[in-house]
């Protein structure tokens, strides 16, 4: 990993100099047994103590202690999981992976593993204030390149400070040949539709406008699709808080919920595809604002054709229309599956009107379904 200015230490990953303390606090937190014992019931915890005491760098780390643990949890918690598009990333410059975003933890730490399958450089991945606790979580997390962003600005001032300070990391990390990934939008997708928001080209591009630090970014879409979409009924219930234009509070631990529940729920069958980079030839320097949308197009575009439809997505399209239009896409028992698993749910809150919670929830499987360009033509 590159080694950043002085102003970018409020933000920063750990340095290797840094990772024997984070080992450290990590080997003694209490919560390393049972996140130990879910993965393996057998594991021997002190053995393990004791690895990560000896770890001294983030690549060790990441070699010994992040990949087989996130290799376990694939096994555990995943039916299948691929990618395509790997093979073809040119490592000779900072590429800056721009993805839709369905899970906090699990869609980042799956791009890396698969970058450190395939012997690529692993990048940098983002990190929001509002998910650092307990130690632990930050501990590995920062261990693992993950950078902060600040979630938790109070006013509009903090807010552009905070933004122009992200722009400016994130440009110097992928100019001088890391790389980065960072969601397409703030906060995950709760509506089953992925769409890259303006204001993160606009963030991009807040220390200049020019085509030329478009290109020099190398902004690269990725697309990850979960056969069972992690924290859907949560998602569901979110969004049904707020409904009528409420802004949704979440409650103290609410994070830490959806970042346990993210990574131990059942996902079915997962891929993970890497787009190319955008292109930029046709725009106009210093860049306009339609050319700051059409980039977000871009990368939308690149996310829906390579997002892959699961036979759950046609079944909520079905479900949610009325319809067998695309019966022949999944199997009865499929369906019945998703149904019972929906139903049960949904009858964890009894206080919520049922019709509209269904409706939510079948949206977010759906989604991808009205988004795909060929899906229904």
């Amino acid at each position: 990993m590159i080694t950043l200015p002085h102003e970018f230490d409020d933000i920063r990953p750990y340095y290797d100099s840094e990772i024997p303390a984070a080992m450290e606090r990590m080997a003694s937190d209490p919560i390393l047994t049972p996140a130990l014992r879910f993965l393996d019931e057998d594991i021997d915890v002190n053995a393990f103590r004791a690895k990560l005491r000896q770890i001294r760098t983030i690549e060790q780390f990441q070699d010994e202690v992040m990949v087989p643990l996130c290799s376990a949890l694939v096994a555990k918690t995943m039916t299948g999981f691929n990618s395509t598009g790997v093979e073809g990333i040119d490592t000779s410059y900072g590429t800056l992976y721009v993805s839709n975003h369905r899970d906090i933890v699990m869609d980042a730490y799956l791009h890396q593993i698969v970058l450190n399958k395939y012997g690529k450089p692993t990048c940098h991945i983002t990190f929001g204030s509002n998910l650092m606790e307990p130690q632990f979580v930050v501990d590995f997390g920062m261990s693992n390149k993950m950078f902060r962003t600040d979630r938790k600005t109070s006013n509009i001032r903090s807010f552009l400070h905070s933004s122009m300070h992200l722009s400016a990391y994130i440009n110097y990390v992928v100019s001088h040949g890391d790389s980065l990934w960072i969601a397409q939008r703030n906060g995950r997708t709760k509506d089953g539709r992925d769409r890259t928001e303006p204001g993160l080209v606009r963030m991009l591009l807040m220390n200049g406008n020019e085509k030329a630090q478009v290109e020099a970014l190398h902004i690269t879409p990725l697309s990850i699709s979960y056969q069972w979409e992690p924290c859907d009924i949560l998602k569901a219930v979110e969004r049904y808080r707020t409904l009528g234009g409420q802004p949704y509070v979440k409650a103290h631990g609410e994070d830490l919920q959806s970042i346990i529940t993210g990574i131990t729920q059942q996902k079915g069958k997962v891929h993970l595809a890497f787009g190319t980079p955008i292109d930029v030839s046709g725009f106009s320097d210093p860049l306009k604002r339609e050319d700051i949308a059409a980039i977000a197009t871009q990368i939308d575009a690149q996310i829906w054709r390579e997002y892959r439809l699961w036979d759950t997505n046609y079944v909520a399209y079905d479900l949610l229309n009325g319809t067998s239009r695309f019966a022949g896409c999944y199997d009865p028992a499929v369906k019945d599956q998703f149904v019972d698993k929906m139903e049960h749910d949904i009858a964890a809150y009894p206080s919520l009107d049922s019709e509209k919670l269904r409706e939510l929830f079948l949206k977010i499987y759906a989604g991808p379904v009205y988004d795909n360009p060929e899906a229904l033509k």
